[in-house]
C-alpha cells in the first residue's frame, strides 16, 4: 500500500496520467481509505485549474514564460 508521502510525491504525474498503471490503481486505492489525501487532490486540482486558467487570461511575455518553466524544470530537478 502506498503512504501519503509518495502519495503526494506522485501526484502532479498521477494528474498529468503519466503514471503506470499498477502505480495508479495504487494510488486510486490509497485515495479511497484516505481522507486527507484526498481533500489535497482536491485542492490540488482546483489550484491547478485556477493557474492555468489565470494564465490564459494575461499575457505573460515570452521571456517570463522561458524563465518561469527553467525555474520549475531546476525545482524539479532538485526534487527527483
Amino acid at each position: 500500500m502506498i503512504c501519503c508521502k509518495e502519495c503526494l510525491d506522485l501526484l502532479s504525474d498521477y494528474l498529468d496520467g503519466e503514471l503506470d498503471s499498477q502505480a495508479t490503481a495504487d494510488l486510486d486505492e490509497h485515495f479511497q481509505d484516505c481522507p486527507p489525501c484526498i481533500a489535497f487532490l482536491n485542492t490540488f486540482k482546483t489550484s491547478t485549474h485556477l493557474c492555468r486558467e489565470t494564465l490564459r487570461q494575461v499575457d505573460i511575455p515570452e521571456v517570463v514564460q522561458k524563465k518561469m518553466k527553467e525555474f520549475i524544470d531546476q525545482q524539479k530537478q532538485k526534487n527527483s
